[in-house]
């Protein structure tokens, strides 16, 4: 596609480019909300930053573990795993668990704030993997199907599955303000309603991981950059797709399971 935009002397990276756009859409708005806990604009910064730098150090680090695990194990140089979103968002979240307890402020709480930002910020990202021709779909004669070529240069008819995920992870987007603004208008109209408005803190959050590990999931068997079967026709990709999915749907029950057992 447009991996590179030559401007005189300066060749620059359209992937990056664009992911610079996703963090400037979504950093200023999470930092604006995160304001609302209460914390000095300082430790918000602070906290905003060291979780950006830890989700991406954590996904290097975990991804260079995988690629140095699979080459001990007889696999090819040539299937190497790339850097994983899924794993920089968890990786993240671990690093704001440590903050959260610091600053003595709820996790859940602070994920809810920053939830609709971060699935605003990996829609706009998405744009700059099918710029760059990377997470390509598998060839395809379905009207779905798009001329686009792999990172060989391959130009087939394939799934656009970058902008798939892109107008996928804006829909959740979508709905997490949605669910955020229809607790707002019930806490206003309804005596008793819970402080947010929604169920719990961090319901928002856990439905957007829900949300976007089912899609992971639903993409992946029709992508076919970076795929690796490790399990049937299951990838890591799959894999990570399932467990957040899984733990999200546990944490979700556990909390209603919670809230019912307070009521009686």
């Amino acid at each position: 596609m447009f991996p590179f935009l030559t401007l005189g002397p300066w060749r620059i990276s359209t992937y990056y480019l664009v992911a610079i756009a996703a963090l400037l859409a979504g950093a200023p708005w999470i930092f604006y909300r995160l304001r609302k806990l209460n914390r000095p604009p300082i430790t918000a910064a602070m906290a905003m930053f060291l979780t950006f730098i830890g989700g991406f150090a954590g996904s290097a680090l975990t991804t260079a573990l995988i690629n140095a695990l699979h080459v001990a194990s007889g696999g090819s140089l040539a299937a190497q795993e790339q850097l994983s979103m899924s794993r920089a968002v968890m990786c993240g979240i671990a690093v704001a668990a440590a903050l959260c307890w610091k600053y003595r402020v709820s996790l859940g709480r602070a994920l809810d704030l920053a939830a609709p930002p971060v699935l605003l910020g990996l829609a706009i990202a998405r744009i700059g993997c099918f710029a760059n021709g990377c997470c390509y779909g598998q060839p395809t004669d379905s009207w779905l199907g798009m001329f686009l070529p792999n990172l060989a240069g391959l130009w087939e008819r394939r799934y656009p599955t970058q902008l798939m995920s892109a107008a996928a992870n804006l829909a959740i987007f979508g709905l997490l303000v949605a669910v955020e603004r229809y607790g707002m208008r019930r806490r206003a109209c309804e005596t008793g309603a819970k402080e947010n408005g929604w169920p719990f803190d961090g319901f928002i959050a856990l439905l957007g991981i829900a949300l976007y590990s089912l899609k992971r999931f639903s993409i992946a068997f029709l992508r076919e950059g970076g795929i690796v079967p490790i399990l049937g026709p299951l990838s890591l990709l799959h894999l990570e797709a399932l467990a957040g999915l899984a733990i999200a749907a546990v944490l979700i029950g556990i909390n209603f399971y919670r809230m019912k057992k307070e009521a009686t």
